[in-house]
């Protein structure tokens, strides 16, 4: 009987201490390795996108080196004709730069005559704390210069890095699809098979669902900016479809550029119309399309998900808050498909059934409340 309470109750323990040292251990190789670690993952999202031409050209007789050639050179093309676009209104907007400088001193001396009349804080007060505040940022121009640099870099170090291990990755997936199911014995190869076809269907079918979703974002935003009458439609579009990929704080920090954007070069009336635009996006991307394009077979609770995006832009900066959210759906897959961790996956999900009861509940009160209206 103790050796029975023993088996039961040790292993909790053991899984416990075993779980937080792996989970350590792993937050420590992703910052230690996170310059290279980070363009592999993005990488490995592109190539996910570029697997099924790559199968359809190899299907019809292409060379699979061939096909994954040609599958890059389309995406270089689609990503240069983007960028081609962004930029020109990018230069636009750099015309217009005086205009802003222009428009937040007159903003910044409304603030000081409001401060003025509202907390009897005398001008000079005001302007020796202005000029501390400039003092300041004077002082620490030098690491922002650096840190600038040193983002140029990374950039055109990432542009480098992940078109190449994209390619690699498509020219050798089947060679690592080989390499993990030899990782397992004979007896679970079975199983791994069907919780390696599971996994590249649910997560094939997110990151095609995200992409959707950012396409349908863009032109939904791209044409409402259009009406209220925004002169960097498509620059905003952009900004905002890719900016909501970082749940919630995304969309504010959207709205924040777009504002001071538009605020160069439009009226006050124009800069409420983008802002109106950008909630009522968000408003139908929140309750229509994420539900229905992007599909239930992932569904990452919102509290881990703002923890994870944090954690993600501690260990890996910008880059890492865009990763978050895919890579926590991969880890919710896997662990779904392993019983020894599907407690996790638990964790990472949604209370489903919680919310069914819920909204059924919902409904008979309504229902309950029109029938004793009725009588």
């Amino acid at each position: 009987m103790s050796k029975s309470m023993d088996n039961n109750s040790n292993p909790f323990y053991l899984k416990l201490s075993s779980s937080l040292i792996t989970i350590t251990l792993l937050l420590v190789l992703l910052y230690v390795g996170r310059s290279v670690l980070t363009p592999l993952f993005f990488a490995a999202i592109f190539c996910i996108f570029l697997i099924a031409p790559c199968n359809f050209l190899e299907r019809h007789g292409v060379h699979h080196a061939i096909a994954a050639i040609i599958c890059m050179l389309l995406a270089i093309v689609i990503t240069a004709t983007i960028i081609y676009f962004i930029s020109a209104q990018i230069i636009s907007f750099k015309e217009d730069l005086p205009a802003l400088t222009k428009n937040l001193n007159k903003a910044s001396d409304n603030v000081q005559l409001y401060m003025q009349e509202h907390f009897h804080v005398t001008p000079g007060k005001l302007n020796t704390s202005l000029e501390n505040i400039r003092t300041k940022a004077l002082a620490s121009a030098p690491e922002i210069l650096g840190s600038t640099f040193s983002t140029l870099s990374g950039i055109l170090e990432y542009a480098v890095l992940i078109p190449i291990y994209t390619f690699l990755l498509l020219l050798y997936r089947r060679l690592v699809v080989r390499f993990i199911i030899a990782c397992f014995s004979e007896v679970n190869l079975e199983a791994v098979a069907a919780v390696l076809g599971r996994t590249k269907y649910v997560i094939r079918s997110y990151i095609f669902g995200l992409l959707i979703e950012m396409l349908l974002v863009a032109l939904m935003t791209f044409i409402g900016l259009l009406i209220v009458g925004s002169k960097y439609a498509l620059l905003l579009a952009f900004i905002v479809s890719v900016l909501n990929l970082i749940p919630y704080l995304g969309v504010l920090t959207a709205a924040i550029i777009s504002i001071i954007i538009t605020a160069s070069s439009s009226e006050p009336v124009v800069v409420a119309g983008v802002l109106i635009v950008i909630v009522v996006v968000h408003l139908i991307d929140s309750n229509i399309l994420l539900p229905k394009v992007v599909g239930s077979k992932v569904r990452i609770n919102a509290l881990v998900t703002i923890v994870g995006v944090i954690i993600g832009s501690e260990l890996w900066g910008i880059p890492g808050m865009f990763l978050a959210v895919p890579v926590m759906a991969i880890m919710k897959v896997l662990f779904d498909g392993v019983d020894e961790l599907k407690p996790w996956g638990i964790l990472l999900g949604e209370d489903v059934d919680y919310q069914k009861k819920n909204r059924l509940k919902a409904i008979k009160t309504r229902l309950a409340q029109i029938k004793k209206n009725k009588k």
